[in-house]
């Protein structure tokens, strides 16, 4: 066996005896990775699986693993040949045929996960949590078998004293085929009352078998910068609530669904830099500069690295940018002190204080006629210069930026999902569509035409 930590491992030794609680065994430092062989190094060359893999230590359910350099006789099997600092071993969640390796090798739900979970009380860890203002980074390098799309889950879960989950956290790929080794990472709040975290690793099987391969997986509580997001209003604001201040020197916005405004958008190079004094000023001794504008981008940066200081409680508006769509999928990542940190993105506000759901156009917490009006209108209109949220607002519900049949038909069925079966053929009979009124005008100025010019008897 490979010791990487002598401490650690005479603490396993503990638990393992009874002598001491998984969830009292380590100490939970800030900014500090808290998952034991987060690389799968450490490994168990007594037990091997059918091919002669052996299983991880510090982890339930036996996992095991293919190798990045042949160690064993193992193959590297992965995209994008051996990982930057990976070591030997990465995880393989296993064949979909239990009897070619044994069915312990088989992690294709949380249910059949590996784990490990690690106590987040005490300390300064315990301390930050209980002030409501610890975040979490959660992160881990994926990878993939040719141009299959099996893809690899990691997810934290965090419990309280009675070991109730309270809060869970989540990073995936998700179905992709991924031609290289790459880092995905997620961030988020620590819910108040957080004792311990669970951590699971599983692979989800698209082509057969889960070769979702995960290795170096990261899990640390920070002091964070953080965006929140105004849902009634589109708002985004930068804040500072760490408990401590914190530096920025870079920071990038980014939507899937293209759901920035970049015309919105309050930068500090535009409004907070040291061209731009006045009472919300953020760095007074730097030019900050735009390297992104776009509705999926909006990033920018002092050239200089250096950088401002929030101080704890700092608010930075950065305009009304957001467009009010169902897909919550801003992500928020920032330079501090030359460390890339992911910082967490929250939600507030708007009707329910609930997410949108799917073809509330018009963002008023419904599914309802003035939805309609807006889908109808818009039909068949060009929305290939818009972004992908501006064309969803439009009517786009398929998400090819145009509002066609196939639009039409996703419409009505979201419709009567809400309102009930029938629900659409009801408001059409109250409400009559726009060509319908087009063609009962233009039948009744024909016919006045007719009349006026039919001769006299």
């Amino acid at each position: 066996m490979k010791v990487t930590n002598i401490r650690r491992k005479l603490a396993a030794a503990l638990v393992a005896g009874g002598l001491l609680t998984p969830s009292a065994a380590y100490a939970a430092n800030l900014d500090t990775n808290l998952i034991i062989n987060p690389g799968f190094e450490s490994v168990d060359l007594t037990t091997l699986n059918n091919i002669g893999a052996p299983a991880f230590n510090d982890w339930t359910n036996l996992g095991f693993g293919y190798s990045h350099d042949g160690s064993s006789g193992i193959g590297d099997y992965a995209n994008g040949g051996p990982l930057a600092n990976g070591g030997s071993w990465y995880f393989f969640p296993g064949k979909n045929n239990g009897a070619a390796t044994g069915a312990s090798q088989r992690h294709h739900s949380k249910a059949t996960a590996i784990t490990q979970t690690f106590s987040l009380a005490g300390g300064a860890t315990g301390t930050l949590i209980a002030s409501g203002k610890a975040t979490f980074n959660l992160g881990a390098f994926f990878s993939s078998y040719q141009e299959q799309q099996d893809y690899g889950v990691v997810q934290v879960d965090f419990l309280n004293a009675s070991n109730a989950v309270i809060g869970s956290g989540i990073v995936s790929p998700g179905q992709q085929s991924l031609p290289t080794w790459t880092q995905f990472t997620s961030a988020g709040m620590i819910p108040i009352g957080a004792t311990s975290a669970l951590v699971s690793a599983w692979g989800v099987p698209i082509s057969g078998n889960a070769d979702g391969y995960m290795d170096n997986l990261d899990f640390r509580v920070i002091q964070a910068l953080s965006l929140n997001v105004n849902r009634a209003t589109g708002a985004i604001t930068l804040a500072n609530q760490s408990g401590v201040a914190r530096n920025i020197s870079s920071y990038t916005i980014t939507s899937s669904f293209e759901g920035l405004k970049p015309a919105n958008w309050l930068s500090i190079t535009d409004n907070y830099d040291n061209g731009n004094p006045g009472p919300n000023q953020v760095d007074s001794a730097h030019a900050w500069s735009k390297s992104s504008t776009v509705a999926g981008n909006l990033s920018e940066s002092d050239p200089s690295a250096a950088g401002a200081s929030l101080a704890d409680g700092r608010t930075v508006n950065l305009g009304n940018m957001w467009t009010q769509n169902p897909h919550e999928d801003l992500f928020f990542q920032y330079v501090s002190g030359g460390q890339t940190i992911t910082g967490p993105v929250t939600y507030t506000g708007g009707p329910g204080n609930v997410p949108f759901v799917q073809g509330d156009l018009n963002a008023d917490g419904a599914i309802n006629a003035a939805d309609w009006v807006i889908e109808r209108t818009n039909q068949h209109t060009n929305l290939s210069g818009k972004s992908l949220a501006e064309a969803y607002r439009l009517g786009d519900l398929t998400g090819d930026k145009a509002n066609n049949h196939d639009d039409f038909v996703a419409f009505k069925t979201l419709f009567d999902a809400a309102n009930g079966v029938g629900a659409f053929q009801t408001l059409l009979a109250s409400v009559p569509e726009p060509s319908s009124v087009v063609l009962l005008v233009g039948a009744g100025l024909t016919l006045a035409n007719t009349l006026r010019q039919r001769p006299r008897d």
